[in-house]
């Protein structure tokens, strides 16, 4: 069994997820950037200067997250340097660390201007540095959250409130990453730890430690279960919610009773993924993953597929 050091608000962001990369390939159990070559071209065209700095049409990939608010992101798979580009306005470097750079990058409004910003972590493996930088929208400047000396890689997820009221929360976790073709425009990430969250307090991104508890990760069981918390792969908040009512509970527990699975098999990156987590006494969850394609499996175990695409309590 393994111990986690994971906060209730990360109890399912911090696990292993299953997601397609937008270059086209799997890459299953890795949290992954979108990158693609979408605009590449005509970036480069109108910015032939930038090929100094590692960016030529072959070496520039868009690694824009979605919904960012028409704001795009290109990285170079030479230099790791990543470039932003609002809208109506030139290019200006967000992070210049060299690789794996830039790992993950959310909109944010700290001081509460009403111009977004953008909160995103980056790693120097040949520098041995790591940090968290916030991004102005007004002045195209990144100001340092926090840096660090090290080999630690840090990953910025915003937290999801249904209460509009609330503050923005954001979430950085230990994350490992990996270059898939050695290119860190491409990269995976596996999450290992929960480091803390950042807040607005006093119009800056307030960091604060972990005070989270310690999770063990267990088989399943159907007795003791006290609630399901479901998260959605592609996110929605449609599909995610947290599961208290009883009749429902068992519901879910019967549903993945019944599934019967065959041989080992990816699953369908185009399908929407559910990680259920089994919360249980004793901060103990039990996590299984279920793909919409047909495909099942329990943490630490291998996909399978299923006999159908079966009717799920989840939609």
């Amino acid at each position: 069994m393994k111990i986690l050091r994971i906060t209730a608000a990360m109890l399912v962001t911090a696990v292993f997820l299953t997601v397609l990369c937008a270059c086209g390939q799997d890459r299953s159990g890795y949290m992954t950037n979108n990158c693609k070559k979408d605009g590449v071209k005509e970036f480069i065209a109108q910015y032939p200067e930038l090929k100094e700095y590692g960016f030529t049409e072959k070496t520039c990939y868009n690694i824009t997250p979605d919904n960012f608010g028409g704001i795009t992101l290109y990285k170079s798979s030479e230099t790791a340097y990543t470039v932003a580009v609002y809208p109506g306005y030139s290019y200006t470097f967000i992070d210049t660390s060299s690789a794996p750079g830039l790992i993950s990058a959310s909109l944010c409004d700290f001081d509460g201007n009403g111009v977004t910003d953008i909160i995103y972590t980056y790693s120097s493996e040949t520098e041995k540095k790591y940090g968290i930088g916030v991004y102005s929208g007004v002045t195209g400047v990144s100001s340092p959250v926090i840096q660090s000396d090290g080999s630690l890689c840090p990953y910025v997820v915003k937290q999801r409130s249904n209460d509009a009221s609330l503050p923005d929360v954001y979430s950085i976790l230990a994350v490992t990453v990996e270059a898939f073709d050695n290119n860190p425009a491409d990269l995976g990430c596996v999450a290992v730890a929960d480091i803390g969250t950042i807040t607005a307090r006093d119009g800056a991104p307030y960091f604060s430690m972990d005070s989270g508890e310690s999770v063990e990760v267990v088989g399943y069981s159907d007795e003791g279960i006290k609630k399901v918390i479901i998260t959605s792969v592609p996110t929605s908040s449609e599909h995610d919610k947290t599961v208290e009512d009883a009749e429902e509970i068992k519901q879910i527990s019967d549903f993945v009773k019944g599934i019967k699975t065959k041989d080992e098999a990816e699953p369908d990156a185009s399908k929407t993924t559910f990680i259920i987590a089994f919360v249980y006494d004793e901060n103990k969850v039990c996590y299984a993953y279920y793909n919409e394609g047909g495909y099942f499996k329990f943490h630490g175990e291998s996909w399978k597929k299923t006999d159908g695409e079966e009717k799920t309590p989840f939609n």
